[in-house]
């Protein structure tokens, strides 16, 4: 055996002590591990995090067809414990806002809500494509110039952010702490090993996010737009079975959803596109490609490595018996590279036949409810910075990518790159 191999917790309940996924090697890269896991031991548990871990894309397959078993009841539960400071401001009861989010909601509670979103949601996305490409050229305006830019403070995290301020109703001028509060959501819900000081500003953030749009469905009840927030409180008073506590709490979570795991795969989408040459000159030559190089980068780099879910009774998978009321650590980023599934899992393909069985976006009725959007902003994203930036390049010292800490969502701290500045760029402003 390698020295990845099992070594059983006495009980006989596995373990695989190499698999450590807030390591930071492998927050950077744990698939390596991963393949030795689901060759191995594919479902193990982790004592420093009481997880237990799923890697195959069966296993996984089978948590997804039975939400009954697997709750999502657990599933954005913090990690970390409030501080006193976050006592004294809200009280020893204040939780955070995720109950009555769809996400957290398990069958077929959670479905009344989701049809209320849908429907809402696909209203609210008609006109974006052309102010999406719209947004994207201002972003692109601000930097073509300069010859070099971080991606993603430039590009990935201004273009999400504002997508959904502009989804959801929110002025320009107030959007400026979204990043900081989507990253606060997958940092506090994915890491046990915060610093005080760093989960005590995780918990203030999400205090400062609730009364942010509990005040905005006040004013949009008041003044209504025509935005997401009023479709909504249009939609309650038309009967609809939601509340203003389901509606914060689900755009607390579209924005968390919305915003880092979308920038992070555009970053991760250049990223790759930049390493491989083969592929980057197929896509430009022949933009057919770019909707499948797309799952293909899903599948390969897709933004959320995790989820977690809570067994209602002793169950087994895998052939491990799980027992009831255990935390368990659905790894939807190892089964989208199953060896059973994906003929050579690793290599970046974008002709792959089977992609379609990539799971970044989850399966069946807990399809990602922003899966459309985010596929049409990595689309537009690239289609933009082909057009504008045609020599487009990793910088010699961008290195190996860097994340933060989170079992759910590691979010990509940065991407350098260069490209030749155009001679001049007389392409007009857009007011947005």
């Amino acid at each position: 055996m390698s020295e990845t191999s099992v070594k059983p917790k006495a009980g006989g309940c596995p373990h695989f002590p190499a698999f450590d996924p807030l390591h930071p090697e492998q927050i950077s890269n744990p698939h390596p591990i991963l393949a030795a896991a689901r060759a191995e031991q594919p479902v193990f548990y982790m004592d420093k995090y009481d997880l237990w871990v799923v890697t195959r894309r069966d296993d996984v397959m089978s948590i997804y067809k039975d939400m009954v078993t697997f709750s999502n009841g657990g599933a954005h539960q913090p990690l970390s414990p409030k501080t006193q400071a976050v006592i004294d401001r809200v009280g020893e009861q204040w939780k955070l806002p995720v109950d009555n989010n769809i996400n957290v909601l398990d069958p077929p509670h959670h479905m009344t809500p989701k049809r209320v979103l849908v429907t809402v949601f696909q209203k609210a996305l008609v006109g974006m494509d052309d102010w999406i490409v719209s947004r994207l050229n201002q972003l692109v305006d601000s930097f073509v110039a300069d010859g070099e830019a971080d991606l993603v403070s430039a590009f990935t995290w201004p273009l999400t952010v504002s997508v959904l301020s502009r989804l959801i109703g929110v002025p320009r001028e107030d959007t400026h702490r979204f990043k900081e509060w989507a990253e606060n959501w997958f940092e506090l819900t994915g890491s046990n090993q915060l610093p005080p000081e760093r989960a005590e500003a995780c918990w203030m953030g999400f205090v400062d996010f609730e009364a942010f749009v509990f005040d905005l469905i006040e004013d949009r009840r008041k003044n209504p737009q025509h935005d997401l927030i009023s479709r909504l409180v249009e939609a309650q008073g038309g009967g609809a079975p939601i509340s203003d506590r389901q509606i914060v709490t689900n755009m607390i979570g579209l924005v968390a959803a919305g915003t880092d795991t979308t920038a992070n795969s555009i970053g991760q989408m250049v990223y790759m596109l930049l390493s491989n040459p083969e592929q980057l000159r197929e896509v430009r030559e022949n933009p057919a490609f770019r909707p499948q190089m797309i799952e293909e980068l899903l599948r390969l780099r897709g933004p959320v490595r995790g989820l977690i879910r809570t067994t209602t009774r002793m169950v087994e998978l895998g052939g491990v018996a799980i027992p009831e009321g255990a935390r368990v650590y659905v790894h939807i980023g190892s089964a989208s590279r199953d060896e059973t599934v994906f003929d050579d899992p690793h290599r970046f393909d974008i002709h792959r036949p089977n992609i379609h069985k990539h799971m970044a976006f989850g399966a069946l009725s807990r399809l990602c409810l922003g899966a459309p959007l985010a596929r049409l902003e990595m689309r537009k994203a690239l289609d933009v910075l082909l057009d504008r930036l045609p020599d487009l390049r990793l910088a010699p010292d961008q290195g190996p990518l860097h994340y933060t800490q989170s079992l759910i969502v590691p979010s990509l701290k940065g991407l350098r790159v260069l490209w030749s500045p155009p001679a001049s760029d007389t392409r007009p402003q857009v007011g947005l």
